[in-house]
């Protein structure tokens, strides 16, 4: 069983905060610190286009309300 996990706590000390991803058998899992089973996301490929498009909307966000509050007010 080939296995690599990531974990997204980026420094949080709260288990809450932290998400574990896992790669096993063309398969990605989600589990977190404490859990006592692991959650199937989904086949790999699906999982990363899903995580990449996700973070692409997230960065279109990010830009439209940079541009939104450096607009002077009643443009």
């Amino acid at each position: 069983m080939d296995s690599i996990s990531k974990s997204l706590a980026h420094g949080e000390s709260e288990p809450s905060g932290q998400v574990i991803f896992s790669y096993v058998d063309g398969f990605v899992w989600a589990s977190w610190p404490g859990a006592v089973c692991m959650v199937r996301v989904g086949e790999y490929q699906m999982v990363t286009a899903a995580m990449e498009d996700f973070l692409a909307q997230r960065d279109v966000a990010d830009r439209l309300l940079n541009r939104a509050s450096s607009t002077p007010s009643g443009c």
